[in-house]
C-alpha cells in the first residue's frame, strides 16, 4: 500500500512537530509500505523538506517529496518567460523547467512575462502584486500553486497562497489555473511519480479530500490542522484526531 501524506497541519504546524506524527510515519515504514509526502506548500525545495523532516526525527528521501511547485513547473514550457513570485521551492522548480525567469526592475519590465507563476510568498508586497497585475493585464497567463486561503502556524492561522492570489484576481479579473492539490497537474504528477496509491492523509477536506476523490483513493481526514465543515460529496474513509491515529486505524491497530 502506498501512502500519500500531507505535511502542513498533518506532520507539523509550521516548525513544530504534531505529537505522534513521527511515530505514525515509523509505523508505516515498519509495515514496509512506501510513502510520498504531498504538499501544496511551495516555499521549500525538496532538499529543504528532507532537512526539515530530519530535524523532527523523520527520515525521508527527496524522491518521496512532491510539491505544488513541481506540479506548477510541469505547466511551463522550456524558454517560456515567467514572472515567478514565490520562495526557493517554487523558483528552483521553475529553473529546473528551463524557463526564462523575468526579474522586473520596473512595471514595464513585467510586461515581458508570458506567464505569472504565484506561490506562497511571505515577503509578498504591493510591488509583487503590481507586477503580476501588469503582466496579466498585458496577456500573460496566470498560474498559482494552490488556492488554500490560510496556513496553520503553531497556534494561529495566517494568510495562505489563496489570499495572495485573491489580490491579483481582484486587480485583473483573471482566475488562475491551480497546479497543486486538487488540480489536474498535481493529480497527473502523483500518478506518474507515485503510481497506484491507496490512501491520502490530510487536514483539508476541500483540498486533500477532493484530491483523494479525483485520484480514486481512500481519504483519511485528520483534525490536527485547518478545521473545515463536513461535505457529504467528499468521501471520508477514516476520521482521526491526528496522523498517528489515522495510521493505527488503517493498520488495524486502533486503540
Amino acid at each position: 500500500m502506498l501512502w500519500l501524506i500531507d505535511l502542513d497541519g498533518v506532520v507539523w504546524r509550521y516548525t513544530t512537530l504534531i505529537e505522534g506524527s513521527d511515530d505514525g510515519i515509523a509505523l508505516v515504514r515498519s509495515a514496509g509500505d512506501p510513502i510520498r509526502f504531498v504538499t501544496n506548500n511551495s516555499t521549500l525545495t525538496r532538499a529543504q523538506y528532507v532537512e526539515k523532516l530530519a530535524g523532527m526525527g523523520i527520515a525521508a528521501a527527496e524522491e518521496e517529496i512532491i510539491t505544488s511547485g513541481m506540479a506548477l513547473a510541469r505547466c511551463i514550457n522550456p524558454g517560456e518567460r515567467v514572472l515567478g513570485i514565490g520562495e526557493d521551492g517554487l523558483l528552483d522548480e521553475l529553473k529546473a523547467a528551463k524557463c526564462e525567469l523575468v526579474v522586473p526592475r520596473s512595471l514595464e519590465d513585467a510586461m515581458q512575462a508570458e506567464t505569472v507563476a504565484l506561490g506562497w510568498y511571505r515577503k509578498f508586497s504591493y510591488v509583487d502584486m503590481s507586477n503580476a497585475c501588469v503582466a496579466i493585464r498585458n496577456g500573460a497567463r496566470f498560474l498559482a500553486t494552490n488556492q488554500d486561503p490560510t496556513y496553520p502556524l503553531e497556534s494561529l492561522i495566517v494568510p495562505g497562497t489563496g489570499a495572495l492570489v485573491a489580490s491579483v484576481i481582484a486587480s485583473t479579473g483573471v482566475t488562475p489555473e491551480y497546479a497543486g492539490k486538487p488540480g489536474a497537474a498535481m493529480v497527473d504528477l502523483v500518478k506518474e511519480l507515485a503510481g497506484e496509491s491507496t490512501l491520502m492523509i490530510g487536514d483539508r477536506l476541500t483540498t486533500d479530500g477532493t484530491f483523494a476523490k479525483l485520484l480514486g483513493v481512500d481519504f483519511a481526514w485528520v483534525a490536527s490542522g485547518i478545521e473545515e465543515e463536513p461535505d457529504a460529496s467528499i468521501p471520508v474513509s477514516i476520521k482521526a484526531p491526528n496522523l498517528l491515529e489515522a495510521v493505527r486505524t488503517r493498520l488495524g491497530q486502533g486503540r
